[in-house]
């Protein structure tokens, strides 16, 4: 193993792209730390310590293990966060406060590391407005904590569209059921674009931030600050007729539905979630950032400073995953 080589610290390493980004570090050589919370399901664990990971218990909300977690990082990738919840109150404390605590952990150290903040397209202002979604609005004030470190250690925010691969629990799940039955339902009535990114490039992307390119501050406000997808606009159809391909299915009849039928059948969702005891992750929080025409992003400026460029196309991913089981293991 390459004892020379950056120290990694990952936060959220045993969700989706966690899992991920910690087995493309280890297979490089080089050593990770995971900051896990107390709750963190066993079986993630399990795999982190299987791969050669030091775990460290802790907790963005408290800032409980911060200090030791990041003790002799050089590089912090900064994946925890809520990506569903009931509240505003809740996306906050965990996605704006657990930076900024996290910030503070990192900048008091005599030597400071490099952070990358993985965001999202979601906290990127629309037509000068703030984000659409609370969810949104939680990422930006995230980037907004990190920000305020940037003048004791360099920061570096990327912006993911959404993401897909081994692991996903979440979107293409939600496809699934539909593309096998040859009837899909889309959000809204207008045309819906959007950009996306298989989770094997977005790591690529992760730690070329971690290791080159501008970070933030100064005078320009996009400094520092990288969108990435893989390169291509999506409609709502062309993504849906992607999954019926890689299934081996005709194409599917797709069925728009109108915004007031999408928030009801939100509130409809949120209102078994609670009957369940769970949080659903289609909620009207959701349904705001449906009404969105566009979800789409340019990667001029991660191709030029970071040198990153997608390599797996849509169909590409979706047949691996199909081959794999779709989701593949986690």
């Amino acid at each position: 193993m390459n004892r020379r080589g950056p120290r990694f610290l990952v936060t959220g390493a045993t969700g989706f792209i966690g899992i991920n980004l910690v087995r493309r570090i280890r297979t490089g050589g080089d050593r990770v730390t995971a900051l896990v919370r107390p709750s963190s399901p066993p079986e993630r664990r399990a795999e982190l310590e299987r791969l050669g990971v030091r775990c460290v218990e802790g907790d963005l909300e408290t800032g409980a293990g911060l200090a030791a977690a990041a003790a002799g990082a050089d590089r912090v990738i900064h994946l925890a966060g809520l990506v569903k919840a009931r509240t505003a109150a809740a996306y906050f404390r965990v996605n704006a406060t657990g930076t900024r605590r996290l910030v503070s952990a990192l900048a008091a150290r005599p030597d400071p590391p490099r952070l990358v903040v993985c965001s999202s397209l979601a906290a990127a202002p629309t037509g000068g407005r703030p984000p659409v979604s609370l969810y949104g609005r939680s990422k930006l004030a995230a980037e907004a904590a990190a920000r305020h470190g940037a003048a004791r250690l360099p920061v570096v925010i990327v912006r993911p569209p959404v993401v897909y691969g081994p692991g996903d629990a979440e979107f293409l799940p939600s496809l699934l059921p539909m593309a096998r039955r040859g009837v899909m339902l889309k959000g809204g009535l207008g045309p819906r674009r959007f950009s996306l990114i298989h989770v094997g490039d977005l790591c690529t992307a992760l730690l070329a931030a971690a290791e080159r390119g501008r970070v933030v501050g100064g005078d320009d406000p996009a400094a520092g600050v990288y969108t990435v997808s893989d390169g291509v606009d999506y409609s709502a159809e062309d993504i849906c007729r992607a999954l019926a391909r890689a299934l081996g299915r005709r194409p599917p009849l797709i069925i728009p539905v109108p915004g007031p039928l999408v928030f009801l059948a939100a509130a409809g969702s949120e209102l078994a979630g609670r009957v369940r005891g769970t949080v659903p992750v289609f909620s009207r929080d959701k349904a705001r950032e449906l009404r969105c025409p566009a979800w789409t992003c340019t990667t001029g400026r991660a191709a030029a400073d970071l040198g990153f460029r997608a390599r797996t196309t849509l169909d590409h991913g979706l047949a691996e995953l199909v081959r794999d089981g779709i989701g593949g293991r986690p």
